[in-house]
């Protein structure tokens, strides 16, 4: 096993171990405790995916559906890259699911992390926080500007932007019209398993 998956993991796991603290030590991002994880059914979008413009880590303005996400499931956390408590514990369990994944990304599924603050969460800001997690070649770090970012988290059935938020994935088959919500804070296999289950629901042809 590779040094960095090892460092990934035992970032993770000290994360995860971060979550004894009481609430009141967490900062001001998230209140109160996680819900308890909640692998829900599958769900419909709430409407078409808009596929606005977005600016991603890099600098490049890209198509949210069309050449972000394009015809892959997608594993969707939402993030302040300026939070220290949740933020950082479910986007090291993205990570986890990153390497898990392997060799399907990017081709068959995707990893994507949309900042909900569209003035603190700039793509230096995203290029850094990615960097923290390993983020690789699959997984797109993006900032959308409002009022598109409100109707994309609405039809996600995300937090609302810039706001205290509980935590959560969403796996995503847009070809579909598909949504899998992981409330709380998955491990990396529920996560993967949620992609998997998504790509098999898509049948051979896929």
């Amino acid at each position: 096993m590779s040094g960095v998956l090892l460092g990934r993991r035992a970032a993770l796991g000290l994360a995860l171990g971060g979550l004894a603290l009481p609430a009141q030590a967490h900062d001001g991002h998230h209140h109160g405790t996680a819900p308890a994880v909640a692998a829900g059914g599958v769900a419909r979008l709430r409407g078409a995916l808009p596929d606005v413009r977005v600016t991603d880590a890099a600098r490049q303005r890209r198509r949210l559906v069309s050449e972000v996400i394009g015809p892959r499931v997608v594993a969707i956390d939402f993030v302040l890259t300026g939070c220290a408590a949740l933020c950082g514990v479910v986007s090291a369990a993205m990570a986890g699911a990153q390497e898990i994944l392997g060799p399907r990304l990017p081709r068959e599924a995707g990893l994507l992390s949309i900042g909900l603050d569209p003035l603190a969460d700039t793509p230096e800001a995203l290029a850094e926080y990615g960097g923290r997690f390993g983020a690789g070649p699959g997984w797109s770090l993006v900032s959308i500007a409002p009022p598109a970012l409100d109707d994309v988290l609405r039809r996600l059935g995300g937090p609302q932007p810039g706001a205290d938020h509980a935590p959560m994935v969403v796996v995503l088959d847009a070809r579909r019209g598909e949504i899998r919500r992981l409330l709380g804070l998955p491990a990396p296999e529920q996560i993967a398993a949620a992609v998997a289950a998504a790509l098999d629901g898509r049948g051979p042809a896929a």
